[in-house]
């Protein structure tokens, strides 16, 4: 099944209708499916939490190195003891990540219900190509204002224009990239999803793998 969406060309006029794919773009979207992919995104771009050595790990003797009654102090077995300087720490931190495993099939079911949330939203852009005669960062916010984008995540085919890309690096509300550089973070991130047409079946290829 596929579904119509309105082309534009760069400069803002309609240009005809696309078709988008029905199974990607015209879901009920599901809030849980799309905040467990986000919550593992974020985990996994987190670096490790620190980790600490307990007594039983840090270097030293386990030599007892006082008697046990007459010393005039409180009793010690070990040098690695937690009070002690250079001894273990207590309750230590183990370094361990807690984020769960989402299988590949599941981030793909993410995408889909992103993407669908912005078709329903009308957050979805297809331009006929995105091409410009100059590299000019002022050109590319001209032709992005006529249709109100200030924020967008811009994706290209395999063959992108060097131009375009050159002023597009300028923008901080714009990320330029390819159907396998972005994230389901970057679909949230950006109010706008902006597809060229040949970008539309490598996106579609991307999240129909499975």
């Amino acid at each position: 099944m596929a579904m119509n969406i309105d082309t534009y060309k760069l400069d803002g006029k309609k240009s005809g209708v696309a078709n988008l794919n029905d199974s990607i773009f015209n879901l009920d979207p599901d809030i849980s499916i799309i905040s467990a992919l986000i919550q593992w995104t974020e985990s996994n771009q987190k670096p490790l939490r620190a980790r600490t050595k307990n007594r039983s790990e840090v270097k030293g003797t386990t030599q007892k190195f006082g008697r046990q009654k007459g010393g005039g102090g409180a009793r010690h077995g070990s040098k690695k003891a937690n009070i002690f300087r250079s001894g273990g720490m207590a309750h230590n931190l183990r370094g361990e990540r807690t984020a769960k495993q989402l299988s590949k099939k599941f981030k793909l079911l993410g995408l889909k219900h992103i993407l669908s949330s912005k078709m329903r939203n009308e957050e979805i852009v297809l331009y006929d190509e995105l091409k410009l005669k100059e590299s000019k960062t002022k050109i590319l916010v001209q032709n992005l204002m006529k249709l109100n984008i200030s924020s967008a995540l811009i994706v290209e085919g395999s063959n992108p224009d060097k131009n375009f890309a050159l002023a597009s690096r300028n923008l901080k509300n714009i990320k330029f990239t390819n159907s396998n550089g972005f994230s389901a973070l970057d679909l949230l991130k950006y109010n706008k999803f902006i597809m060229s047409k040949d970008a539309i079946a490598e996106v579609e290829k991307r999240i129909l793998k499975s």
